[in-house]
């Protein structure tokens, strides 16, 4: 689909909002997926009185801001531009599974519960053996429960082994006095239009509560809680799931105001992706049989399906105009290298340059240094909470030694880059049997996120896949697909207007926005290197879960 064939002004800009829980970012895109402005701010989470607790909360208060505050910064920077009366619409991705509470004056009732949380498990096996399993649960909905789901959160929220009403996670008149049960960016666009009421399918697709087939909330999934008033409660504080091409709303009057906005031309706001939609859009996988890797805070493998396959390692979703999402998510992503190497947020690009030299210079497989980078635990890869850490090893006489890890830099990027090009490898094979059971195959891999912006990352895992990648020009992937999908919907929204009756589809907007640069090719000399590692990677793990 050509620019010109669009009914929108070819000068219009879009803005997509990502709000993950590393930073939140806004950024105003041109119709052809430039990038004219942006905004970054910091997130903050609670990590309990120990860090050793395993909880990630966010502040909604602070949520609240952020979504003020990025508003104030883009309008500034389009004004400075020229180019703010071009701002006609904006699209949101935040955090799949990140989910919180507010009450009727849109008050926070609790933190958001964020999806790296690593309390959860235990509430969904509670939950899961009250619904008869994960068998059940999957007849309900037709895929498996996440520990990240919201459900999950629910089912922590009732805290029914503790008798004390006064020392559970949440109190009983906290649960009467919930309005609404809101992920991440339901939440984002409350606060930026005022309308909490509403929900995507891809937003509530992260919630364990809505069916995959129906699309629809499906109340049986609410027996995975004990107390039947707070069944009736969490039914009653479910917002109401929405077409992606209807707004949820122009920019609300008094953030306008705030600005100095027109009033009669605020810029629409579009439903929610959830970051792993927005990843799939923005890395250009839309359609079946494409798949998107984000390497970014988690690193995760995506593919788009227009079957629903029966699987049980694997996370499904819906995307919200049609397909199924398919989806590995690694909780160690950009965090656990940073460790490994002990970089900070104080790195300079400067910094950055000289590690990625660093460790080119270290040949294919790290002169025998292996890292196991669960900084967090990795469900997927059977690493719980007492087996999590960041663990090194060593190649001595056809077998791998613990040791403190090599005193190189360079070796420790190397050999953790290694180490999640590994983790995405065997998530792209899950991905390729789930494919294959139902008559399909992989076509395209594209790749994006921050850590994507390593020449040296993206060359590792191309040659660990055998496979050629197709990398974006712009890295920030959630951020430019919640544009695109804001596009599909405002153009769509402009034809209705204009009495055209031709589709605009989130393929055509992503046909319009997203592009691409040079391919990156496998190293033939490292690609037995690291077939060879990739076996090894998974004898290597199992001790640690043993």
């Amino acid at each position: 689909m050509s620019q010109s064939k669009l009914c929108l002004p070819a000068r219009s800009v879009i803005t997509g909002w990502d709000f993950s829980t590393g930073e939140v970012k806004c950024l105003a895109f041109d119709l052809t997926g430039t990038v004219l402005a942006e905004v970054r701010l910091p997130t903050d989470l609670w990590r309990g009185e120990s860090l050793d607790s395993g909880i990630s909360e966010l502040n909604l208060l602070q949520l609240e801001g952020q979504a003020r505050a990025s508003v104030r910064g883009i309008v500034a920077e389009l004004r400075r531009l020229g180019r703010l009366q071009d701002w006609v619409a904006g699209g949101i991705s935040a955090t799949h599974h990140t989910a919180g509470r507010i009450d009727e004056n849109y008050l926070p009732v609790r933190r958001a519960i964020c999806w790296n949380d690593q309390t959860l498990a235990a509430y969904r096996q509670a939950g899961e053996q009250r619904l008869g399993g994960p068998e059940a649960v999957k007849r309900l909905i037709g895929g498996p429960w996440a520990d990240r789901y919201t459900l999950s959160h629910l089912v922590k929220d009732e805290d029914a082994q503790v008798q004390d009403q006064d020392t559970k996670y949440l109190k009983p008149s906290d649960w009467q006095r919930t309005r609404y049960i809101l992920p991440h960016g339901p939440l984002a666009a409350g606060y930026l239009t005022g309308h909490f009421d509403v929900i995507s399918v891809s937003s509530a697709a992260s919630t364990g509560i809505m069916s995959f087939v129906t699309r629809q909330w499906n109340r049986q999934m609410l027996d995975a809680l004990q107390n039947e008033a707070y069944r009736h409660l969490a039914w009653e504080q479910l917002p109401t799931i929405v077409d992606h091409y209807r707004p949820v709303g122009p920019l609300v009057e008094h953030l306008a105001k705030e600005c100095n906005l027109d009033l009669v031309s605020r810029p629409l706001i579009y439903p929610t992706s959830d970051d792993q939609q927005a990843g799939l859009v923005g890395g250009g996988a839309v359609n079946d049989g494409q798949m998107a890797i984000i390497l970014g805070n988690s690193a995760v493998v995506n593919s788009s399906s227009a079957k629903l396959p029966d699987v049980d390692d694997l996370d499904i979703m819906c995307l919200n105009w049609g397909p199924y999402l398919l989806m590995r998510c690694y909780s160690n992503g950009a965090a656990a290298l940073n460790r490994a190497v002990g970089a900070d947020k104080g790195w300079k690009k400067s910094d950055w340059q000289q590690l990625e030299e660093e460790a080119r210079a270290v040949p294919a497989g790290s002169n025998g240094h292996r890292c196991l980078p669960f900084f967090d635990a990795e469900p997927s890869l059977g690493i719980d909470n007492q087996q999590k850490g960041i663990r090194w090893l060593i190649e001595q006489a056809d077998r791998y030694q613990p040791t403190s890890g090599p005193d190189s830099r360079g070796q420790r990027r190397r050999a953790s880059l290694e180490a999640v090009a590994c983790m995405i490898a065997l998530g792209v094979q899950a991905h390729q049997r789930a494919h294959q059971s139902i008559g399909q195959d992989i076509r395209q891999i594209t790749v994006s996120g921050g850590v994507a912006r390593s020449d040296l990352m993206c060359e590792i895992l191309a040659s660990m896949l055998g496979q050629r990648l197709h990398r974006l020009e712009n890295e920030e992937g959630p951020a430019l697909g919640a544009a695109v999908t804001a596009l599909a919907a405002h153009e769509s929204l402009a034809r209705r207007q204009q009495g055209r009756d031709e589709p605009f589809t989130v393929a055509d907007a992503v046909a319009t926005m997203v592009k691409y640069r040079q391919a990156v090719e496998p190293n033939p000399q490292w690609q037995e290197v690291y077939q060879q590692q990739l076996a090894r990677f998974q004898q290597q793990i199992s001790p640690v879960v043993a």
